[in-house]
Parts: C-alpha cells; sequence; structure tokens
C-alpha cells in the first residue's frame, strides 16, 4: 500500500459484518497479543504478511558460528513453524531465477535434522505494459508450504485472469481452498490492456474488475462445496473502525471502491458472504497491519490485510483463531505486520467423510 493520502472523516461508523451467527470459537491467548494459541498437532496455520521486497529476509544474519540462519527461517522459527506462509510484494522479476532460488534457500537455511523444510510456489508478473517498473520487480506473490503438509495439497494454480502477478490459489484436501492474494491498489494512474497496450481506463477501474474476477473465482468454488479462505494483502479498510486517525475518504473513487468489496464478499446476497474474521472474534478490537515507515508506530495505520473465509467454515465450528501480530519486531523491514488463522483440519476431514457417506448411504450422520 502506498503512503498515506489525505484522510478525512468517513461516514461509515460501524464495522462492516454480515448477519451474525453464533460465535464456536474461543478467543486463544485474547486481543493485543498476536500470539498464537498452543500448538495442536490437527490445526493448520497459515500466516500472510505483506513484506514489500524479499531482500531484506535473505540476509544471513552477522555471526561467527556457522549455523547462522536467515530473518526468513527466524521468522518461521518464531512463529512454531506455521503450514503456510503467504506473502506478498514479493518484487522479484519473473525472470529473476536466482532470487527465487534464494527465497527457498533462506526459508531452509541452518535448519536441523528434526526441523521442518518447506516449499516455495510464485506468481510473478507477466503482463507487458502494467507490471514493468524497477525491472519488472513488482508485485509478485510466493507461499511457502511445510514439506510435511504439502501432501495435503491437491494443486496450486495462478488463474489466467491475473498477469499482475497477485494471486496463487492453494487447493487442499478437506475441500479448503486457500488463496493468497495482493489485491490491487486504486489510483488514478492508467491502466493499458494487456493484449494492446491501449489505455483502458485507470487503476480505479483494474480493481473494480479484479474484484469482480476474484468473487467470480470464489463462487465457483463455493458452489462446488469448497471452503474457501482469502487472505493477504487486500488494499481496502472496511470499515471505519479499521482505519487510523481516520478511515480515507479522497478522492470519492476509494469509498466506491470499498462499498464495491464489502458489498462482494460481506453483504450482497449473490456474492461470496464471507466472514470477516478477525472481526468476527475480537469484534470491535482496534488493530491494524499497515505501519508506514515515516510516522511514528501507531500515529497512521489501517487494516487492509485481511483473512476473509467461507461461513461454512464458522458454521462448522472449524477456525480455532486469528490475529495480527502488530508490533515493530515483526513489521522487521516491512510496512505490514503479519496475520494469521488457525483451521482445525481434522474436523473438516471428519466433516468430508460425513458428507461422502451419507451421499452414499442416504444414512445422517454427526460429524462434530
Amino acid at each position: 500500500m502506498p503512503p498515506a493520502l489525505k484522510r478525512s472523516l468517513s461516514s461509515t461508523s460501524r464495522s462492516i459484518s454480515p448477519p451474525p451467527i453464533r460465535r464456536k470459537i474461543s478467543p486463544g491467548p485474547g486481543p493485543g497479543t498476536g500470539t498464537e494459541p498452543a500448538h495442536v498437532a490437527d490445526h493448520v496455520r497459515i500466516f500472510s504478511w505483506n513484506v514489500n521486497g524479499v531482500g531484506p529476509l535473505l540476509q544471513k544474519q552477522l555471526s561467527f558460528s556457522p549455523g547462522g540462519v536467515s530473518p526468513l527461517r527466524l521468522f518461521l522459527r518464531r512463529h512454531r513453524w506455521p503450514q503456510f506462509l503467504c506473502l506478498q510484494e514479493v518484487k522479484i522479476s519473473a525472470k529473476d531465477t536466482a532470487t527465487q532460488r534464494q527465497l527457498l534457500h533462506a526459508a531452509n537455511q541452518g535448519h536441523g535434522l528434526d526441523d521442518p523444510t518447506y516449499n516455495v510456489h510464485f506468481s510473478l508478473p507477466r503482463d507487458k505494459y502494467n507490471a514493468t517498473g524497477f525491472g519488472g520487480k513488482v508485485h509478485g506473490v510466493a507461499t511457502l508450504i511445510r514439506e510435511d503438509f504439502a501432501p495435503q495439497v491437491r494443486v496450486t494454480r495462478r488463474p489466467d485472469w491475473d498477469l499482475e502477478g497477485r494471486v496463487l490459489i492453494h487447493e487442499l484436501e478437506a475441500d479448503v481452498v486457500v488463496i493468497n492474494g495482493y489485491w490491487v491498489n486504486g489510483t488514478s494512474n492508467p491502466y493499458r490492456d494487456p493484449q494492446t497496450g491501449q489505455v483502458a481506463g485507470t487503476r480505479h477501474d483494474h480493481k473494480l474488475r479484479f474484484h469482480q474476477r476474484m468473487l467470480e473465482e470464489v463462487i465457483r468454488l463455493q458452489e462446488q462445496g469448497r471452503h474457501v479462505i482469502l487472505i493477504g494483502d487486500m488494499n481496502i479498510a472496511p470499515a471505519r473502525i479499521d482505519g487510523y486517525p481516520n478511515l480515507r475518504t479522497s478522492p470519492l473513487q476509494h469509498v466506491k471502491n470499498r462499498a464495491d468489496f464489502n458489498a462482494k464478499f460481506f453483504t450482497d446476497e449473490n456474492g461470496m458472504r464471507g466472514i470477516d474474521i478477525f472481526r468476527h472474534i475480537h469484534g470491535d478490537t482496534r488493530k491494524y497491519t499497515y505501519y508506514p515507515r515515516g510516522p511514528r508506530w501507531g500515529e497512521s495505520c489501517d487494516r487492509v490485510d485481511l483473512i476473509v473465509v467461507s461461513r461454512s467454515l464458522v458454521e462448522d465450528g472449524c477456525i480455532t483463531g486469528t490475529d495480527i501480530c502488530d508490533s515493530p519486531l515483526d513489521r522487521g523491514h516491512s510496512d505490514h505486520v503479519p496475520l494469521w488463522i488457525s483451521v482445525d483440519f481434522a474436523k473438516l476431514q471428519s466433516r468430508q467423510r460425513a458428507v461422502k457417506f451419507e451421499g452414499r448411504t442416504g444414512v445422517r450422520t454427526d460429524s462434530h
């Protein structure tokens, strides 16, 4: 997200949320800690972090011992080896295979015999008209997946409609789909047709098209009975509470973009009808994910990195925790902090088996 533009008070005075669902989730260690719940073998933890460039994560720490590790490996260790780490704004050129290899090396550098190791998937820019700045080192997402969990991933794919390196879709067992996304930031800069190079509106127009294409992807998956987890930097602060000191309302197009996002993914009957899981668990707790480097910590911040989940995951009691790691330590070199969600994968698998059994026999079972 770029440096904050002029802000003014918003007329949006309450959080955007779908109709209430009876909460089945324990909030864990409580608001303000950003810490994960105690490790449970069958719970899958998914982290997300807009790193604003991977370079600083690859540098080996200065040490006189031979066992020095990279900042990326230290991050994974500090957060107790999550199964997923979804990174946004990695800023790697599609042609730069050396840096891609370095990221994989940094994730596994100095691992012990009993320590987890990771593989990595990339979606990098391939749009020759709209992602050419800095030699193509713009945008880009990468997902680190712990190798002992990798067999649970059926397929990882990049949607054909994303040419800017913004989306990775991971289809898992238990009918779960994790979508790592660096969503378009709306500006008045021109957007060019990726085939012809002709100007085709603004980046605001492109942002709204991105919302529509992402929604179509989600609806198709949900109609197949999949549970979707949208995670990443969505470049939208959904409601007044999500901006400090104020929510961005100028220029007016930001308000329109926000309304479009909220309708498509939360409130519209024909939309995703998703759950903003941080708000669902933590209510009106004020925590943020974007902390620009210029102002003092906490002087200006927004919650623009989000986790939006299918309602089925909440209704079935499969979300075991979520939080934002809002500290200077976890911001590191970036201007965003990480956030995470924990999912009871065993419960999802049990439910999946029960549904299949009911489909074969017509006998209803209680999978909870």
